[in-house]
């Protein structure tokens, strides 16, 4: 169990809706997943896979129906009271749709969470400004959130996420709806933080030059349930594809 930093064991999760007429969604059933510690692991799937509410039940914020989840060595139970406090600072979610009050500045966001994450005083100061230095943030430092590009917000979302030098990083869409050269510095940056900082990473995508780019295993769902997890050369080979496109192809139909 030492060797991975999460470990998912026969997870599910239903959702309800309606009122009168009650209608379930099973967004889950059974999942099982292994992240070493320091490894880059992706999860792939079409729309309705289940990739965000893992991802939201990975990082607590929603609890599982029935199963196991271990991070880092630590079990989470369905409350983070008390001593599993500790393991939520010890982990970060960045969404590839960040969403931060527009009329605070670069500085001031970063500032603001990193107060929330228990940074205080010079330190605080001096969090920020690596963040921002990590990130090449420095010349918006002063500029409010509502007038920054959206690969700038995409930076900024990264930037938040690192405050509390989190040991287990999750990404959800990290370039979803980025033009295709903003991407690729964002992947960039995601391997660049990945190498320097030696942390565990679990990316969710639906691109498939991303995942191959940055993933050294990955797990594809569909209907709540892994189909398939393993390198992309080992996904190519099982599917008799010659790249992840077609793997996806031919695992979503």
């Amino acid at each position: 169990m030492d060797e991975y930093a999460v470990v998912v064991k026969s997870v599910s999760k239903t959702f309800s809706s309606g009122f009168l007429r009650r209608k379930y969604t099973q967004a889950l059933k059974g999942v099982d997943l292994q992240v070493r510690r320091g490894e880059m692991f992706g999860v792939l799937g079409p729309n309705g896979a289940g990739k965000t509410t893992l991802l939201n039940i990975l990082s607590t914020q929603l609890v599982p129906d029935s199963g196991e989840v271990h991070i880092l060595g630590r079990k989470l139970r369905g409350s983070l009271a008390g001593d599993q406090l500790d393991l939520k600072s010890r982990m970060n979610m960045c969404s590839g749709n960040p969403n931060f009050p527009w009329s605070m500045t670069v500085r001031e966001i970063l500032t603001f969470y990193a107060m929330l994450y228990g940074v205080c005083g010079l330190q605080c100061e001096e969090t920020t400004r690596e963040c921002m230095g990590m990130l090449d943030l420095e010349e918006y430092a002063n500029r409010r959130y509502d007038v920054l590009s959206t690969g700038t917000k995409q930076k900024l979302a990264l930037a938040k996420a690192l405050l509390n030098n989190p040991e287990v990083l999750f990404l959800d869409e990290p370039t979803i709806g980025l033009d295709p050269d903003i991407a690729a510095r964002t992947r960039k940056l995601i391997r660049d933080i990945h190498e320097q900082k030696k942390i565990t990473i679990l990316v969710t995508t639906h691109y498939m030059r991303e995942a191959e780019e940055l993933c050294e295993r990955i797990a594809f769902i569909k209907g709540g349930v892994v189909r398939a997890t393993g390198t992309s050369a080992d996904l190519k080979t099982m599917t008799n594809a010659k790249d992840l496109e077609e793997v996806f192809l031919e695992l979503a139909h």
